[in-house]
């Protein structure tokens, strides 16, 4: 009896998607191990969980605290020119994002800095706020001056 309900489920996996309906994926699938693309480790999401970890790196690497929220607009146009940046420099710095989406969410830390808009950026090393900071961003200008604030890590 199970060779035909495994035949039958099988066929109808099939028929559905030639149908353009949603097939069930086999138990077997499922069971595969999961393949994991490496990690960078000079992108960071922070948390008061490993926020001392990240001040430590800055130690020997600049970090750049990128204070930021999925439903903020001029974080959303900062982000993939601080990944191309951060790519072309090929690690030159770490790249420590800091989510305040969420009423609270790192909230601590964002006090600790006096974040008062977002996306703010702030260049931490040895530990502390080095120099200027990158508060907003105008899609005119702000490429070309978010380089070369990034320069002068």
């Amino acid at each position: 009896m199970g060779t035909r309900i495994r035949v039958f489920a099988a066929a109808f996996a099939m028929t559905a998607g030639v149908l353009g309906g949603v097939a069930a994926t086999p138990a077997i699938a499922a069971e595969a191990p999961a393949v994991l693309a490496p990690q960078d480790s000079t992108v960071i999401d922070v948390t008061s969980a490993n926020y001392d970890q990240v001040m430590a790196m800055s130690k020997t690497k600049p970090v750049v605290l990128d204070f930021y929220a999925s439903w903020c607009g001029p974080c959303q146009k900062m982000a993939p020119y601080l990944e191309k940046y951060h790519s072309a420099d090929a690690g030159k710095w770490i790249w420590a994002k800091v989510d305040v989406s969420n009423q609270g969410q790192n909230k601590d830390i964002a006090d600790k800095y006096g974040i008062e808009y977002i996306p703010t950026l702030i260049d931490i090393a040895s530990g502390q706020e080095k120099g200027s900071r990158v508060v907003g961003f105008d899609e005119g200008s702000g490429p070309k001056d978010l380089r070369t604030w990034l320069n002068k890590l």
